[in-house]
């Protein structure tokens, strides 16, 4: 049972008053009793010595018992010498032939040694206790007097009745001033009390020191002090907490705190990103948060060599690059590691794709520059027949021109690149227009090459995006149709509403293309006929740029096509919102 400060002080109080009155009221009660049998027993042997010079003075000792007795107010009892009963002054004692061994009492060996002796005990058997006096007088008697202690008995238990009485009201005194004290001690006890499980609970306010200048106000300005001062630290805490999350959340990298365990101490979320976790990592051991091997290798050799470690891992996985950076953390609470992750895929895709860029680029533009660089030497050289001079001027200007559009096409495509999402127009546009537009721009060049255009868009079809980027995409994509497609066929738009988008699909008759080459048709400089694309005038940007068009107004583009049956793109964009 849990027990109160004020019921332990009251209780010990109480209890100590108790030990106290009880040793004071043995202790009274002792010394009363032998204070009156002291002074009894004195009285007696004065008494008995005033007997014992009367009867020296030759009165007879049988007729002098009974009138001492009587005037003493005590029982007198005379031994001659060989210790018989020479009188008493008690007719109703037993006879002396009763008591053979009276003389053999320790009073009256005593007073016939020439001592005054002193004895207590029952009158007779079963009888009242008695206090015996023997003192020896002339002729060789002896002379004992006897008092009953029911006198000193009966003075003892008033003695004891008032002790006690006192005792009851010393302990109800003692109660009352013990709770007194208590509470008057426990108040500001229970009031810092609560403030110290105010303060262990994070409440830091409300706190009132007390004024008194004893130990416990001085203790209640102590908690005061304290609270401000951890309310102080904590909010430093807090910021500086605060602060670290932000920062490690909006890291990039993944950072990992291992404890000297091996178990993860702190993780941000970059962390679970790079390394497929699912949910927290925190607590979970070395193994189960790094499963490939190779990287959990260059951990644990830090962990060993306590040196830093970085390596640069691919992981099967998925086909990444993750680049690890372990630095030793040396403190009191042990040796543990930091690790960073980054993880490099991007980059090294990045990395490729830019070689790749340089390469079809220079590829690209070894042709033109090299044909317009030959004609020109040529024409330097002094070409004298005006009809070949003429067809050599108009070779380095077809090449010009190939090279002027390729350099025109990777500008636009640059910037379609490095376009932001925020700077994207989508507004609603109306598809039919536009679609009708795009046939009309191309009519004469689908006529030169014997197609027809045919447009299947329902009027009112709206889409969100960017009127003069899609009106890109559809001449983009029926330029290349009309360009691979067989001649005599017919090239249609069509556009249709898809559930929540709209959906545009050019489609045309030509010959198709290998499913080989569909991942890879919507990539830069990607051809699937290289050398016939270049007789037509073709890059290799056109469907590179439809995509960048297409996913910058929030939209998908596809293809579809197998050999012999013609190929189809479409183009999903979303719908206006209804108000």
């Amino acid at each position: 049972m849990r027990l109160s400060l004020r019921t332990k002080l009251l209780a010990a109080n109480i209890v100590l008053v108790a030990v106290v009155v009880g040793l004071v009221l043995v202790q009274l009660s002792q010394s009363l009793g032998r204070d009156l049998r002291s002074q009894l027993n004195a009285r007696l042997e004065a008494q008995a010595r005033g007997a014992a010079l009367w009867i020296g003075e030759g009165r007879h000792p049988g007729k002098l018992a009974s009138r001492l007795g009587a005037v003493v107010g005590a029982y007198i009892t005379i031994f001659d010498r060989d210790g018989d009963v020479v009188g008493e002054s008690d007719a109703r004692a037993p006879q002396p032939w009763e008591r053979p061994d009276e003389h053999r009492q320790p009073e009256v060996i005593a007073a016939r040694e020439g001592h005054t002796g002193t004895a207590s005990r029952p009158f007779a058997q079963g009888g009242e206790e008695m206090l015996y006096v023997a003192v020896p007088a002339a002729d060789g008697l002896i002379v004992r007097l006897a008092l009953p202690l029911s006198s000193v008995n009966h003075t003892v238990r008033a003695m004891h009745e008032r002790l006690a009485l006192a005792g009851v009201l010393a302990l109800g005194v003692a109660l009352a001033l013990a709770f007194f004290s208590a509470r008057l001690l426990t108040g500001p006890v229970r009031a810092m009390t609560m403030q110290a499980e105010r303060l262990a609970a994070g409440d830091y306010e409300g706190h009132t020191p007390s004024a008194a200048p004893d130990e416990l106000g001085t203790l209640s300005r102590a908690l005061s002090r304290l609270a401000a001062d951890l309310k102080a630290k904590i909010h430093d805490l807090t910021a500086e907490r605060d602060r670290l999350t932000a920062i490690l959340a909006g890291m990039e990298e993944g950072v990992l705190v291992l404890g000297p365990d091996g178990h993860v101490l702190l993780a941000n979320p970059a962390a679970s990103r790079v390394l497929n976790g699912e949910g927290t990592l925190e607590g979970k051991a070395l193994g189960e948060v790094i499963r490939e091997p190779k990287l959990r290798e260059v951990v644990e050799a830090a962990a060993v060599s306590r040196r830093m470690q970085e390596a640069e891992v691919d992981v099967p996985t998925g086909g990444r690059s993750i680049a690890l950076y372990v630095r030793p953390l040396d403190s009191e609470a042990g040796a543990g590691l930091v690790t960073v992750l980054r993880d490099m895929t991007r980059v090294r895709r990045l990395l490729s794709q830019r070689r790749d860029f340089v390469a079809d680029v220079s590829h690209e533009l070894r042709t033109p520059v090299a044909a317009i660089q030959g004609y020109a030497e040529t024409l330097l050289g002094g070409a004298k027949d005006p009809a070949v001079a003429r067809q050599f001027l108009e070779t380095i200007h077809r090449h010009a021109a190939r090279l002027g559009a390729l350099v025109e096409s990777l500008l636009h495509f640059s910037e379609l690149e490095v376009r932001s999402p925020e700077e994207a127009v989508r507004v609603p546009m109306p598809v039919a227009t536009i679609a009708g537009n795009v046939a009309s721009t191309l009519e004469s060049a689908a006529e030169r090459d014997g197609v027809r255009i045919e447009v299947e868009v329902p009027a009112g079809l709206e889409a969100v995006g960017d009127p003069a980027g899609l009106e890109e995409v559809l001449e983009n994509l029926v330029s290349n149709a009309l360009k691979y497609g067989a001649t005599g066929r017919v090239v249609r738009i069509r556009g249709k509403r898809d559930g929540a988008r709209v959906e545009l699909a050019v489609q045309d008759e030509g010959e198709g293309i290998g499913p080989e080459h569909l991942p890879r048709l919507f990539e830069r400089f990607y051809r699937v006929d290289p050398s016939r694309s270049r007789d037509r005038g073709g890059a290799g940007l056109g469907l590179a740029i439809v995509k960048q068009l297409v996913e910058g107004m929030g939209g998908t583009v596809d293809v579809e096509s197998a050999l012999g049956q013609g190929t189809t793109f479409r183009v999903r964009l979303p719908l206006p919102r209804v108000p």
